[in-house]
């Protein structure tokens, strides 16, 4: 698998306040677990947020919101969790 060096997000834009804005998602049927999921509406390329164009144009139709494919591209590494560690310690760089 390749680094993810780019993460692609369909973003609503609440109506009326163009700064208000929160990443899309859909609910998926439980299936192997106890209820529902919600699945964000991200990927790490096109071709994946392609995949989901049909899902981003039913919420704006079902909302009436814009709904915006915005791609992210630098890449800032916070943390890292290291398996097995109770508690988990932090490798966060403070700034």
């Amino acid at each position: 698998m390749p680094k993810i060096e780019e993460i692609y997000a369909y973003i609503a834009h609440e109506k009326g306040d163009p700064d208000d804005e929160g990443v899309c998602a859909f609910k998926v049927p439980a299936m192997g677990f106890e209820k529902e999921q919600w699945i964000p509406m991200v990927g790490a390329d096109e071709a994946r947020m392609t995949s989901l164009k049909k899902r981003a144009q039913e919420i704006a139709n079902i909302t009436g919101q814009k709904i915006t494919l915005v791609k992210f591209s630098v890449r800032t590494e916070l943390e890292t969790i290291i398996p097995n560690q109770s508690p988990a310690p932090s490798t966060r760089k403070e700034p």
